[in-house]
């Protein structure tokens, strides 16, 4: 405890957050040389492996957090700050905590000043709940703090103005309310009637099916699984063979989907056969997964280049993308629920080509589509791998994005 006790002084840190400071004692000892293991690290005895350090920082420093553009508005303020409370359980971020708000915070985007620390007055030091067990992270495993749950409300954070007009109050700061966009509501209005869009969207039938077995009572998602399946074979994307000795077997699902155009009406129902990637393992059944994505900043500056040039500009999709792409290691695939072969029931699929949900789809089909470019004498761009050029004497450039 003494170890506790030096980290909370420090820093003078709240003795409310003492299960936090423990855990950080806990973490940084197991990281460190010890005689009792010939000057090893306990973490490296266990898991054979050295640890890094080098994102020790001291506990209960002042650390700004960065805001994220679309949490703030344009004069607002980048980051704020908290205090470290260690890192984070879940994730490889650290853990943080908002005086202000009361509220626990996991980011990784953060700033340090680690000779500083908060300027903990007696009523909030007495207020302050333990945020032990709290711990803050939107679906995305964001970092920011509007995306935390907030603790329970104490008597120092109760008292907030209400808002000017105009204005709302989020997570303890005072927001801007943004209004509709106008040009969208004319858009909308001048395109297609909006009681049509309503109409639709009411006779629409929006829960997709979650399992086969839901899926196989309705003849349109059986149809859509039959033309999945026919693309497959057609696409020469798998062999039936027996299953070879102590391979390692990939599962697979249907995933359904309700595609809807831009009026709300139903374009198509989309029976997608996705590999459950999870199960592969490093070396066997996959090496490499690393896929260039195209940069949004890359499609603004084309756009504007052919707005500026008056080019002509067309977008194309390739259906099943990812079964074009050719696969390298030996995988083995379960037939799918639905289609099993009869009399080969014992059978397995072996892969030539990707199926979505495997680690390395993104990459083989890149691959793929790479290589067709070359083949065309098109030229790829050395600052976005994404971005692929052609020029002809007498002709106009052409430009491809990924």
């Amino acid at each position: 405890m003494n170890a506790v006790r030096v980290v909370l002084h420090e820093k003078q840190v709240p003795k409310s957050f003492w299960p936090e400071a423990v855990r950080w004692c806990v973490h940084v000892k197991n990281r460190s040389p010890t005689t009792a293991i010939d000057h090893g690290t306990p973490e490296e005895v266990w898991s054979g492996r050295k640890p890094h350090v080098d994102y020790f920082r001291t506990f209960g420093c002042i650390a700004h957090v960065h805001i994220p553009d679309q949490r703030r508005n344009k004069l607002d303020d980048k980051s704020h700050p908290c205090v470290l409370l260690g890192v984070s359980d879940e994730t490889k971020a650290y853990k943080l905590f908002d005086p202000i708000s009361k509220k626990v915070i996991v980011s990784w985007d953060v700033v340090f000043e680690e000779d500083k620390g908060w300027s903990w007055h007696k009523d909030t030091i007495e207020n302050t709940p333990s945020p032990l067990d709290v711990e803050g992270q939107d679906e995305e495993g964001s970092d920011d703090a509007d995306s935390t749950p907030p603790l329970e409300s104490t008597s120092a954070s109760a008292s907030i103005d209400p808002p000017v007009e105009g204005r709302e109050v989020i997570g303890g700061r005072e927001t801007r309310i943004r209004r509709p966009r106008v040009w969208m509501t004319d858009y909308e209005t001048n395109l297609f009637a909006k009681e049509d869009i309503l109409l639709a969207m009411l006779t629409t039938d929006s829960e997709d099916p979650q399992t086969f077995k839901e899926a196989c009572t309705s003849q349109k998602w059986k149809e859509a699984m039959d033309t999945k399946m026919k693309a497959i074979e057609k696409n020469n994307t798998w062999d039936l063979v027996d299953p070879p000795e102590g391979v390692v077997l990939i599962g697979v699902k249907w995933v359904f989907k309700t595609k809807l155009n831009e009026r709300g009406q139903v374009e198509k129902y989309k029976a997608r056969l996705v590999a459950k990637g999870y199960a592969q393992k490093y070396g066997i059944n996959y090496i490499e997964v690393f896929a260039h994505v195209a940069r949004l900043d890359t499609v603004r500056v084309l756009l504007a280049m052919a707005a500026q040039n008056e080019w002509e500009v067309f977008q194309l999709d390739v259906k099943s993308a990812f079964l074009h792409g050719e696969i390298q290691e030996e995988v083995y695939v379960h037939q799918p629920i639905g289609f099993i072969k009869k009399g080969r029931e014992r059978q397995v699929y072996k892969l030539r080509k990707e199926l979505y949900g495997l680690k390395q789809a993104p990459r083989a089909w890149y691959s793929k589509i790479e290589a067709y470019f070359s083949k065309e004498i098109f030229a790829r761009c050395p600052n976005e791998h994404t971005l692929f050029t052609k020029y002809s004497y007498g002709t106009e450039n052409h430009f491809i994005q990924g």
